[in-house]
């Protein structure tokens, strides 16, 4: 098989350190660093003390309404709206797998008002050479928010007299090659990576060679996803466990396996692939990011705000229903923009092995 994400490479890249790294500058039109002294943070602290807002602060959301992009901040909104003291927007700007969303971000005014929730999905496309701008000289980080684990998901209605576990999905896919049908929001994201590998795994063949016994079908939205799922029109997909755990309870949608070494405390009964001895543990984390020229006392105080607002008791409450609370999840810009590195790494080790680039 060729090479693929290692669990070395992936908790490497999941735990990030505290050590600090210099982020490039935005349109060849200055600089901006991240602190990396006790004497730098300071600084930024006394800048981010300087700031005043003044008037709406834009959340911009790479991909639609109903799906765990836009699931993490509509309840950061309510709590970061009073530490902020102005209204905060949540705009939706969705299409080519999370692309769209940054062209519109690095369009906008770098003028401390306009933040993006970038994922691992948006490094796939700057490696791929899709998303239309450098992803990493035009955007800086602020905070991660949450770091999911993923799960393979069935559809209820489409799994009936075929499957009712992980292990008979893939003998029946192996069975009876492309009659069985994944759905997923960015095909050429980090999801499928995940999906892949975890599939691969299973079915014994190369990340490559998954396509040929079940189907990958794309759509626009998590809401149009989840229909699909519950409709039966698809079998399989690859999800956040907080983006359908309504319809798990309602019985409409059967976990099948969480992508972990362990399992996840909220759904114990489910196997991960590491009992299964699958080496695929790759999880969504999603942070805020902003263009790189943006003010550095906005983007401390932003900093400052999300970092309060992840602490409030409400959005503790959301981070515990929406199974979050098994991976660390708020990370300051220091360990996101070290994450992001490492990940640049690991990615392109997988989109090589899969002859992507």
């Amino acid at each position: 098989m060729k090479k693929m994400i290692t669990r070395r490479n992936f908790l490497k890249a999941a735990g990030v350190s505290a050590a600090a790294l210099g982020l490039a500058a935005c349109g060849g039109s200055g600089s901006s660093t991240v602190a990396s002294s006790t004497a730098g943070s300071a600084a930024a602290s006394a800048a981010a003390s300087d700031w005043t807002w003044e008037r709406k602060v834009t959340l911009v959301c790479p991909w639609g309404v109903g799906g765990g992009a836009d699931g993490t901040l509509r309840p950061l909104q309510p709590v970061l709206e009073p530490i902020l003291g102005v209204p905060v927007e949540i705009v939706n700007v969705e299409g080519a797998g999370g692309a769209n969303g940054i062209d519109f971000t690095c369009k906008q005014p770098a003028d401390g008002y306009t933040y993006v929730l970038g994922t691992q999905s948006h490094i796939m496309l700057d490696l791929q050479k899709i998303l239309p701008v450098d992803f990493k000289k035009e955007l800086r980080p602020v905070a991660k928010l949450v770091h999911s684990i993923n799960i393979i998901a069935s559809s209820k209605k489409a799994q009936e007299g075929k499957y009712s576990n992980f292990t008979e999905f893939v003998d029946y896919a192996k069975a009876h090659p492309q009659e069985l049908t994944c759905g997923m929001l960015t095909a050429t994201g980090a999801d499928s990576v995940a999906l892949k590998q975890t599939l691969a795994g299973g079915l014994g063949c190369d990340i490559t060679e998954v396509e040929q016994y079940v189907k990958v079908v794309n759509y626009s939205s998590g809401s149009e996803l989840s229909s699909a799922m519950v409709g039966g029109h698809i079998n399989i997909n690859i999800t956040g466990a907080d983006e359908i755990m309504g319809l798990i309870q309602s019985g409409d949608i059967v976990p099948l396996i969480s992508i972990s070494e362990n399992r996840m405390s909220t759904l114990p009964d489910l196997e991960c692939t590491g009992e299964l001895g699958i080496d695929s543990y790759v999880g969504t984390w999603r942070g805020i990011l902003c263009r790189t020229d943006t003010p550095d006392a906005a983007v401390n105080a932003m900093a400052d705000a999300l970092k309060e607002a992840w602490n409030t008791p409400d959005y503790q409450e959301f981070l515990k229903n929406a199974c979050y609370l098994d991976h660390p999840g708020y990370a300051d810009a220091e360990e996101f923009q070290q994450l992001i590195d490492e990940e640049y790494t690991t990615f392109e080790d997988y989109l090589k092995g899969a002859g992507l680039i």
